[in-house]
């Protein structure tokens, strides 16, 4: 009698396909435009928080943060942070991304920086936050035990949006409204957790 067949090897884990490179940006500015950035702040043990980033020209760390704020279990809010400060501010972001200079015809540096003046402000006051204050900011996408869950819900997997979804979608909407790149909105797309 033969002996029995070894095992079958071990199957490789599944390997993540490579972080794509941000888009290429200039490190000098043409005449009059914004840099849009994408910022990220720590969200572990959850998925990180993103928001877009249009700083003063007096000072990259004063700006505008341009997000939906909220959670999946309250949902979010379109906000505007203006004249945010991150040298006097907490948290700040762990990673700055740059995506690209827009042309200034799309911003209104005064109000879009509330005259100096920190603000929670919920409404948009430029073009570029008017395009991406099209997309709807994600609503409750969390249900509690004490929710009731409609019978042809049971087991199917829930999507969860979030402030990530808003910035994707949002960059689809700019893209349309040619504000942003393609390569901008793939690139968001690409590195979505």
């Amino acid at each position: 009698m033969d002996p029995p067949p070894p095992p079958p090897p071990p199957q490789a884990a599944p390997i993540a396909p490579p972080t794509p490179p941000p888009p290429t940006v200039s490190p000098t500015a043409p005449p009059g435009a914004f840099l849009v950035e994408l910022i990220i702040f720590n969200g572990a043990p959850f998925k990180d928080h993103w928001a877009y980033w249009i700083h003063s020209p007096d000072s990259p760390d004063l700006g505008v943060q341009v997000h939906a704020a909220g959670d999946v279990y309250n949902g979010f809010k379109c906000e505007a942070r203006r004249s945010l400060d991150f040298r006097t501010t907490t948290p700040v972001p762990t990673k700055r991304i740059p995506l690209q200079w827009v042309e200034g015809r799309f911003f209104d540096e005064r109000a879009m920086l509330n005259a100096g003046f920190f603000c929670d402000h919920y409404a948009p006051v430029t073009h570029f936050e008017s395009s991406a204050w099209i997309v709807k900011p994600p609503g409750k996408t969390l249900n509690v035990v004490d929710d009731t869950v409609p019978a042809t819900s049971v087991g199917r997997k829930i999507s969860q949006r979030n402030c990530q979804t808003w910035i994707i979608e949002s960059a689809e909407q700019l893209v349309k409204d040619n504000i942003l790149s393609r390569e901008v909105a793939d690139y968001l797309r690409a590195i979505e957790q």
